[in-house]
């Protein structure tokens, strides 16, 4: 099927195949009134809240609402979003994760691999944050159902995530943005469903890995 004229190039869309499974694709975009690197701030700050719904995805912990002057610097392979790890970007451009490797049980038996791609993308004066989900699921019937569970989850979180980074990128913009540190001794890896469900592993490297 052809793309879209107005939905970008996409880097995981470039990853090879995985042998028996299926891959399946979710898309989220947002028109954001702010520029690219305003935007990308905020994408940086996921790595320390989900910016969704925080009493589900964040054990509570209010997502920050300043921009974070001792973030460390994007680095390969840390954490992100909690179950994720870094594996490409391009500074004020994209983000590219994937789900912490392998999945577990009982989750492996629908799903092999999952990557998730932040890409910002000017057209015409207009600036679109997209979002999209690759996932590499086992071509059965309890791993499509699995999947369908999962783009409802999704559909609802991304939502609320997308609109959030609007609101803050676009206060940024405008110039009605804090700026402030963050105590990393509240950073918890270990927290919300993605990590519960797809990680669960304590010895991931984290934040400043």
């Amino acid at each position: 099927m052809k793309k879209p004229s107005s939905e970008p190039s996409f880097f995981i869309d470039s990853l090879p195949d995985i042998p028996g499974t299926e891959r399946r694709n979710l898309i989220r975009a947002i028109h954001i009134d702010a520029s690219p690197q305003d935007i990308f701030l905020w994408l940086k700050q996921l790595r320390v809240a989900p910016y969704s719904y925080d009493f589900i995805d964040n054990l509570r912990r209010k997502s920050p609402g300043f921009l974070i002057e001792n973030l460390p610097p994007l680095k390969i392979n840390t954490h992100f979003l909690l179950a994720f790890h870094i594996s490409e970007f391009e500074e004020g451009s994209f983000i590219v994760c994937r789900y912490c490797e392998p999945v577990n049980s009982p989750f492996s038996l629908c799903l092999r691999a999952m990557y998730i791609e932040y890409r910002i993308a000017e057209n015409y004066r207009e600036t679109r944050l997209w979002c999209k989900v690759s996932g590499y699921i086992r071509p059965n019937a309890l791993s499509g159902f699995f999947f369908s569970a999962f783009s409802l989850a999704n559909k609802i979180m991304m939502t609320k995530q997308l609109k959030n980074i609007r609101k803050y990128s676009e206060l940024t913009s405008a110039g009605k943005i804090g700026i402030g540190r963050f105590n990393f001794s509240d950073y918890c890896q270990g927290s919300g469903l993605h990590w519960w469900i797809f990680c669960r592993r304590h010895g991931c490297k984290g934040l400043l890995a």
